[in-house]
């Protein structure tokens, strides 16, 4: 799914259902983590990513909050999304969560 047909997808969203698709696109978030760490040891095999998708779990829960109190100084849809969707450094990350955004988002659609 390209990035506008994402943005456009999540505007369209009510409040607390954005909410719902960020928690979700959050969980799928923690699945692509464990790519980042060795099987059976503490050792990592991309810390670099995995900081990044800290770094995005990071921006979706503060969204998640600024949406629950009504905070007119959140992001706009459109930058949250970007922040979330560019990863230009790590291209295989920008695709999974380019994968997971539209997964969470389809469902909504679907449903």
């Amino acid at each position: 799914m390209e990035s506008s047909t994402i943005i456009n997808a999540f505007r369209a969203l009510p409040p607390q259902e954005k909410v719902e698709t960020l928690v979700r696109l959050s969980h799928e978030l923690t699945i692509l983590a464990r790519d980042t760490y060795q099987t059976g040891t503490l050792g990592l095999l991309h810390p670099a990513r995995l900081r990044a998708i800290n770094e995005v779990q990071h921006r979706i829960t503060a969204h998640v909050l600024a949406l629950l109190r009504n905070d007119a100084g959140r992001y706009s849809d459109e930058v949250l999304v970007n922040i979330i969707l560019e990863h230009d450094d790590d291209l295989e990350l920008r695709r999974q969560i380019r994968e997971a955004f539209s997964r969470v988002v389809a469902w909504h659609a679907a449903v």
